[in-house]
């Protein structure tokens, strides 16, 4: 079918609960869902992805494997199986708003010349209990998502990023070999020859780390696709890296020790101070040739 807008793909590894929130809001979009599809690729080699069968009755809704180990893999195989012309990346986590499709839509109707590359949405955090915060959810409090910063950097994250299919192929999709940094990769590269535009109100929100072991695992998954990207058998710059990545967790914690309140304070170094242990541990762990964490 070729009438689509949206080419809406969605990445998924053991992820079910929260793979079927993302497709409720999917079908609470204000853009009529005959104008989009939604593309689900499950990424765990062992078992399909759990979808309710109301999401098939209520979206046009395909559902593919890809044994490939990585969310970029994932993606790839979505970018190869879209209809529409228009391709709207997201995570199963995340919950976009009810208009994010028809928002976003607006930005492509405008761009008569096709030379918006990405248009990057925001990707506000949110949170359990947002009146008992655990130290993880502080610490991400003031480390969320910054797509805006993020643009000014000429990069987008594929939580929520917007692009014509015909680029994403001009650029060869995804590293899919990256567990990690695969959306810094191809934005970037995309951006040194289209347009990569930020747009407030093309909204998905995303849950806030709760515990946290998952940012430790987070920022060394991070440190790992900084690794495959720039690094990988050049010990001496990684660690160069790392002690710069380290110095900056410490100065971070510094200053949040003069401008927010005590408790929250003393959750930021409680964090940095993790971070910073698994971040060596990972240092350690890929120079000796295991594999990126996923």
């Amino acid at each position: 079918m070729d009438s689509f807008y949206f080419s809406v793909i969605i990445p998924a590894y053991k992820d079910n609960v929260r793979l079927n929130l993302c497709l409720k809001a999917l079908i609470a979009q204000t853009l009529h869902s005959d104008e989009f599809e939604v593309i689900v690729v499950n990424n765990d080699p062992n078992e399909s992805a759990e979808i309710d069968a109301i999401y098939f009755k209520k979206l046009s809704l395909k559902v593919s494997d890809e044994k490939t180990p990585g969310s970029y893999a994932a993606r790839n195989l979505g970018i190869k199986l879209a209809s529409a012309k228009i391709l709207a990346l997201t995570d199963s986590d995340c919950i976009p708003d009810p208009d994010w499709l028809l928002n976003a839509k607006r930005y492509f109707e405008a761009d008569k010349d096709f030379s918006l590359g990405i248009l990057a949405g925001d990707v506000p955090l949110f949170f359990l209990n947002d009146k008992k915060l655990t130290y993880a959810e502080i610490y991400e409090k003031y480390t969320g998502f910054d797509f805006k910063s993020y643009v000014a950097e000429g990069t987008c994250g594929a939580g929520n990023w917007f692009s014509y299919k015909k680029t994403m192929e001009e650029f060869g999709g995804f590293d899919h070999q990256l567990k990690s940094n695969g959306d810094t990769d191809l934005s970037g590269r995309i951006s040194k020859k289209y347009r990569i535009v930020f747009a407030p109100e093309v909204i998905v929100r995303h849950p806030s780390r709760y515990h946290v072991n998952e940012l430790v695992y987070k920022y060394r998954r991070l440190l790992g696709g900084t690794y495959k990207r720039k690094f990988e058998h050049k010990p001496l710059p990684f660690l160069k890296h790392l002690i710069n990545f380290s110095f900056r967790r410490v100065k971070f914690s510094a200053k949040k020790f003069f401008t927010v309140p005590p408790k929250e304070s003393w959750a930021i170094f409680a964090v940095c101070v993790a971070i910073t242990i698994g971040a060596w541990k990972e240092y350690f762990f890929l120079i000796r040739g295991h594999e990126t964490k996923r």
